[in-house]
């Protein structure tokens, strides 16, 4: 048990248990939801230090990557807040932050003034276009898993959220 252990440790970080100087567990469901809420606070750490580069925030970043996405469409706010990975983001405050800072546009319905039509400008697209190369600094960290093993992993949270 020890040397699968030791091999364990040589092509993966320290298991959940010497990351949070815990010993016990309820049961196995237990550990699991401590190891993802752990992991994912690890994750967005590293997300976060390059967004601080940018001045932006991740909330922010998603927004601007929904409307490239759409692009050259633009999205009506509750389109964006149903593509939203935080869906407790208040949609409509991000967009008046970007709108301030010219990396997008809006443009209000006329015959509906609670509709509004949202567009990534040149500057917000100029400003991802940067930011791209950090993505393949992101995929980096998960670089220690084999693509199937990706994959598997991504089934099983899919799974996991059903």
């Amino acid at each position: 048990m020890k040397r699968i252990l030791a091999v364990q440790n040589t092509i993966m970080g320290k298991p959940i248990e010497e990351e949070i100087f815990q010993k016990k567990f309820r049961n196995s469901f237990h550990k699991i939801q401590l190891n993802i809420l752990f992991t994912a606070s690890w994750i967005e750490s590293q997300h976060l230090a390059v967004f601080k580069k940018y001045t932006i925030s991740p909330q922010q970043y998603n927004v601007l990557r929904i409307l490239r996405g759409s692009n050259p469409l633009p999205c009506s706010i509750q389109i964006i807040r149903s593509r939203m990975l935080d869906k407790m983001s208040d949609t409509s405050r991000i967009v008046v932050r970007l709108q301030k800072i010219g990396l997008i546009t809006r443009t209000t319905n006329l015959k509906d003034r609670r509709s509004a039509q949202v567009s990534i400008t040149l500057k917000g697209l100029t400003l991802l276009r940067d930011m791209d190369p950090e993505e393949s600094n992101f995929d980096n960290l998960a670089s220690n898993l084999s693509n199937d093993e990706a994959d598997q992993l991504s089934f099983l949270l899919d799974k996991l959220r059903d």
